[in-house]
């Protein structure tokens, strides 16, 4: 779960859409691997992200995803509002080729002023273990002009493995977006837009294409992910909720190519 996870990780990650008999299929497979994450035992399960995205005027980082560019990142401000008293996380998702480079610092406060001046007293009320972590976002943040483009908000079902020092199992469900040009996590209700139907996810299974799977651990794939893989026969693809939401905006199709299994 995000407050488990490291100020600094590198890691991979595979994804897939699946439907949820797939996902029964998962569970029954991984019963005995993998626990509930606990900070989602409170709350059935499952949790809600709210997750702010940044880009440039020109949606650089949006086009570095579309184009594949070997070596791009995004910027995102992260909450968990399912979770009363969570902190506001500041992350820098970076991709170089096939590996994950996050870093992240969590603030309590009006977080707005991390980005609007940071000013030497704001930067000192930052906790010593979350400094690193906001101040390479800032060094990010100050490359460009940016400025929010999307909320994305899902629902999050997180497994852990308990035999491996990390690899994470998550179902998400329910991902929807809403424009936004305001540095603010406070989203109206009613503007909502839904982005887990099957066309709008372009799934290779058309009918029922609702879940996305996400598969992380280190540099080495654990041997019981990939026979997971193998015995369900899903399929991996490129995903991106932040991709999807922009794609939504603009009207803009793209076809999904899968990638079987494992394979790049």
């Amino acid at each position: 779960m995000a407050m488990t996870t490291p100020t600094s990780l590198q890691r991979r990650e595979y994804k897939y859409l699946i439907d949820e008999d797939q996902v029964d299929a998962i569970k029954k497979y991984i019963d005995g691997i993998c626990a509930i994450d606990p900070y989602a035992v409170h709350t059935g399960g499952r949790y809600t992200i709210d997750t702010l995205y940044l880009d440039t005027p020109q949606l650089h980082t949006y086009r570095a995803t579309l184009d594949q560019v070997a070596d791009r990142y995004k910027l995102r401000i992260r909450t968990y509002p399912s979770m009363p008293g969570s902190p506001v996380f500041f992350e820098v998702k970076r991709r170089v080729n096939d590996t994950i480079l996050k870093t992240r610092g969590h603030y309590r406060g009006t977080w707005q002023d991390i980005l609007l001046g940071a000013t030497p007293e704001v930067l000192d009320s930052v906790d010593a273990k979350q400094r690193k972590g906001i101040d390479n976002f800032l060094c990010y943040y100050y490359r460009a002009p940016m400025q929010p483009v999307a909320i994305v908000r899902y629902e999050r079902e997180p497994y852990f493995s308990t035999i491996d020092d990390y690899a994470r199992i998550t179902f998400d469900r329910s991902v929807s977006y809403q424009r936004t040009h305001e540095l603010s996590l406070e989203a109206p209700t009613d503007y909502w837009t839904y982005i887990d139907d099957a066309i709008t996810q372009r799934g290779t299974r058309p009918a029922s294409s609702a879940v996305l799977l996400e598969l992380k651990f280190t540099s080495m794939v654990p041997g019981w992910m990939r026979n997971m893989v193998n015995t369900i026969g899903i399929q991996r693809l490129a995903y991106s909720k932040y991709g999807r939401a922009v794609d939504s905006l603009s009207f803009r199709p793209e076809p999904r190519i899968p990638r079987f299994g494992f394979s790049r």
